[in-house]
């Protein structure tokens, strides 16, 4: 089979590799997914993969998004004795490997506005990502992903790529205050992905049981979820996770500008859809401060992306080996700056 590059995906529960081909677009029949022992290394699990596929020889250009922070030669992933290394990838194939975050992989999905049913989360329209615009995309699952998506008017897209799910959480209410001190005691700050995870969920659900002296019944975070419809403590549970989603987005539209919309992704945000588009919630999230009515106003919406950082993979690469063989817009250069950071004027830049 002839393929133009490869992309994978490194995560906590295995490894995930497909082709794309002369078009830059994702081959949905050639993906194929490796657990953790089957693989000694991330080099070993692409040659199976190669073996397995029939590939006389690898292609050349590879993007490979990774549970972790894609910086220096040997990148770490999170919560698994596995890393990646980009001298050894770039020997194996004979050029460097475009590596990014799994949740900048996400965002690169989302860029290709074609294949994504956005379903709205609230009372005011869902995001448009036909319109050009800031948006902030976040996720989540078993962590807290953040990326920036930015639609320039010309065309370009670009992904502003964040580690914000591991910044510090503001509580906006007393009751959120007192749940954080009792479920994090001594510990400043609080990371915003300890609590807004499915493993938050848990902790929440626990220590309102312990507060209340009731029986856990749940240990499992899908559990909590499913059956929140009749059960008032896992409803409780969910309905206070959701409220420090919002409240820590906001702080993120607020941080990012993304005035024109949040995507929330991953599969517990699916599952509490119908409680995060709760009215309440809607005034959690624009608050009481000076732009209020503003992000009273801002688009939001959820969406389930189906193998997002494969498919956002291989939107990166397309546009990474585009720029290589005809350069293009510093606006669609993964990993370059923003549009809405750059600087028409040179500035001196003072060292500290």
């Amino acid at each position: 089979m002839d393929a133009a590059g490869i992309v994978a995906h490194v995560g906590r529960k295995g490894l995930g590799f497909a082709l794309t081909d002369s078009a830059g677009e994702l081959v949905a029949s050639s993906m194929r997914r490796y657990g953790s022992e089957q693989n000694s290394s991330v080099s070993g699990a692409l040659s199976t993969f190669q073996h397995d596929s029939k590939l006389a020889r690898l292609p050349a250009n590879l993007a490979i998004a990774v549970a972790g922070l894609p910086r220096g030669d040997a990148i770490s992933i999170t919560h698994t004795r596995w890393y990646v290394s980009r001298s050894g990838l770039q020997a194996m194939l004979g050029r460097p490997p475009l590596i990014l975050n799994d949740f900048e992989a996400e965002a690169w999905a989302l860029g290709d506005h074609r294949n994504h049913r956005l379903l709205p989360l609230g009372a005011i329209p869902g995001v448009c990502l036909q319109r050009p615009g800031t948006y902030c995309v976040v996720g989540m699952t078993s962590g807290l992903g953040v990326s920036v998506l930015v639609h320039d008017p010309d065309g370009g897209v670009n992904v502003l790529a964040t580690e914000a799910g591991h910044a510090g959480f503001a509580p906006a209410s007393r009751t959120m205050a007192d749940l954080v001190a009792a479920i994090f005691p001594d510990r400043y700050p609080v990371v915003a992905e300890h609590l807004i995870s499915a493993n938050g969920l848990v902790a929440i659900y626990n220590e309102l049981a312990r507060a209340q002296k009731l029986e856990k019944r749940f240990t499992k975070p899908e559990d909590i979820t499913r059956l929140a419809g009749i059960d008032p403590l896992a409803r409780k549970a969910c309905e206070l996770l959701c409220e420090a989603f919002w409240t820590y987005t906001s702080g993120l539209v607020l941080s990012f500008g993304a005035w024109d919309g949040v995507i929330v992704t991953g599969k517990l945000a699916v599952a509490l859809r119908e409680i995060l588009a709760l009215g309440s919630m809607a005034g959690v999230f624009q608050g009481t401060g000076k732009y209020m009515r503003l992000l009273a106003s801002v688009p939001r919406s959820v969406t389930a992306l189906e193998h997002g950082e494969l498919s956002g993979a291989a939107r990166a690469l397309a546009h990474h080996t585009s720029r290589e063989t005809s350069p293009s817009r510093p606006s669609e250069r993964p990993g370059g700056v923003p549009s809405f950071l750059r600087h028409t004027e040179r500035s001196p830049i003072l060292p500290l």
